[in-house]
């Protein structure tokens, strides 16, 4: 009895300090703590206000619904209190930074217990670009729509995309802010409201800074983060300009459409310059296009559909607009052809091809692109034959998804049409298609380093060389871990260029005038079938990813 009585109270003063350590430990595995400093990433400054968000990533037993945010004081210090163990994203944002700054972010693994706080989040403040719009005699213009564009890869290459806007005052001055850096055009245009106060043949014609009405003669602006680009003025003076009138033939029957939606573009596609207008002569639809100053145009056309057609008809023309009306710039449609092809596989890994999708995607302008009429994904069949239907003349690029692991696309001998893209004519298909599925892709990897440490986050390419350089597809993009590691798979043979950034905008590696500032932080790979390169790579900072 009493031996039983003495194992009764040992096993008494253990339990309690058992509990209470085994209560610590959960504590501590809940009681991590993770704070920091906001600041703009030009001035190194401290930053005021701004919202820090906080969320949980899945894996570790990190609750992927955890989300905190808290705003930074006025030394620009956060905090999160009470975290369980885990992985968290952190990023920041605040008016007068761009959002592409405000996504940027850190991912930080937190050990039970662990109170990190030296967290270091960098905002990129936006810039401004202002100026005055005014008339031949230097007056102000009022309600002149302002645009910024920026270069973007659009449909196999590149076009202008519309990023900010503004509408002059009563003092003729606009005023774009936040403003992401970058190369900007600056593109404006007066109310029609102006033009009809205008002498016939005469007109306010849109321009690109600084005067010039073609993209191709536009100045571009480099705007660097945080800078204030004024004195971005433009002067607008009538233009003469012309009629340009036609029809729209159907190129099966030689006979007028009745109805049709036609519409007239400038700088070989890459803007609309006017809307269409038409209207009916004895029952034949027509359009006139005022207000046309010289140079080259597209136009482009798209009957009404019926109930008698099934097919759709489209049909586009160039034409030379010089200092006279041009009359009888009629536009031919029709119904596209089928383009058709086939995909064998080298080597003997049994593949089912019927589970890719071949995608058919206009290398044109934006604008024209999207004049254009959808083209329907084509089925493989078990053997690798496919088929596009009803495809409008242009020139494309082709793609599959999804390729098998292991495996890349090529052309079976002749030129590289994953290269050059696919010429369609009216009426005319280019030959049989004959690709390739063959094996031997590569592998690049290495490590992100910045001042000697492993850098996390970064943003890894892979740059083809030539004329792959317009090929989406051989692009390999990833990110780097906390160790500063990165793997890039499924590389097709060939020469690139790799580099890493600590932030890029989407696609903008595509644009050569962008990496042509980076050639010396690059490095030059070849890769060979199943071949393997491991490098090291410093990475390149967020300012130096300004213009």
């Amino acid at each position: 009895m009493k031996t039983l009585l003495t194992a009764i109270l040992l096993f008494a003063s253990i339990f309690p300090a058992a509990w209470a350590q085994n209560d610590g430990a959960s504590q501590d595995k809940n009681n991590g703590a993770i704070s920091g400093t906001v600041i703009d990433s030009v001035s190194e400054q401290p930053v005021k206000g701004a919202e820090v968000r906080l969320r949980g990533t899945p894996g570790d037993g990190t609750p992927a619904a955890q989300a905190m945010s808290a705003v930074s004081d006025a030394a620009g210090r956060f905090a999160f209190e009470g975290l369980p163990t885990g992985r968290y994203f952190l990023n920041a944002g605040r008016d007068g930074y761009v959002g592409e700054g405000s996504r940027r972010g850190k991912m930080q693994l937190l050990s039970p217990g662990q109170r990190l706080t030296d967290v270091v989040l960098r905002l990129l403040p936006g810039g401004n670009i202002s100026g005055h719009i005014t008339d031949e005699a230097g007056k102000p213009l009022r309600g002149a729509a302002v645009q910024a564009m920026k270069s973007s890869y659009v449909h196999g290459h590149y076009a202008l995309q519309d990023v900010a806007h503004a509408t002059s005052d009563e003092a003729g001055e606009y005023r774009m802010t936040g403003l992401a850096p970058g190369k900007f055009y600056i593109y404006a245009k007066v109310p029609a409201s102006l033009n009809a106060k205008l002498a016939a043949g005469k007109a306010y014609v849109p321009l690109y800074y600084s005067a010039a009405t073609e993209q191709s003669r536009a100045v571009s602006l480099a705007l660097r983060a945080g800078e204030e680009l004024g004195g971005i003025d433009m002067n607008f003076a009538p233009a003469h300009t012309v009629h340009v009138r036609g029809r729209v033939i159907d190129a099966r029957t030689s006979l007028p459409c009745k109805e049709a939606e036609v519409t007239l573009l400038s700088d070989q596609g890459e803007t609309v310059f006017a809307p269409s207008q038409t209207f009916t002569v004895g029952g034949v639809a027509a359009f006139d296009f005022p207000g046309v100053p010289p140079g080259s145009y597209v136009l482009t056309a798209q009957p009404a559909a019926t109930t008698q057609q099934t097919k759709v008809l489209w049909g586009r023309t160039l034409i030379e607009v010089g200092d006279a009306n041009l009359e009888h710039a009629d536009v031919l449609v029709g119904t596209g052809t089928d383009v058709s092809g086939h995909i064998r596989v080298e080597g003997k890994t049994p593949l089912d091809l019927t589970k890719m999708v071949a995608v058919l995607e206009p290398q044109e302008g934006s604008a024209l692109a999207g004049q254009m009429p959808d083209i329907d994904n084509a089925s493989l069949t078990p053997d690798g034959g496919f088929i596009f239907r009803e495809v409008p003349e242009g020139t494309y690029h082709i793609s599959f998804n999804p390729v098998p692991p292991g495996f890349y696309l090529k052309t079976a001998g002749g030129t590289d049409l994953l290269e050059t893209g696919i010429a369609v004519g009216r009426g005319r298909a280019p030959a049989g298609l004959d690709l390739v599925l063959s094996p031997g892709v590569g592998r690049v990897d290495g490590t992100i380093m910045s001042d000697d440490k492993p850098f996390q986050g970064a943003t890894v390419v892979l740059v083809p060389e030539g004329k792959r350089s317009l090929s989406p597809t051989d692009y390999r993009q990833g990110g780097s871990d906390q160790m500063g590691r990165f793997a890039l798979r499924n590389v097709v043979p060939g020469d690139y260029t790799v580099f890493a950034w600590e932030h890029v905008e989407r696609d903008a590696y595509m644009d050569p005038d962008f990496l042509g500032r980076y050639e010396d932080s690059g490095k030059a790979v070849h890769v060979d079938e199943d071949g393997h390169v491991s490098l090291q790579l410093e990475v390149i900072p967020d300012l130096d990813a300004s213009p």
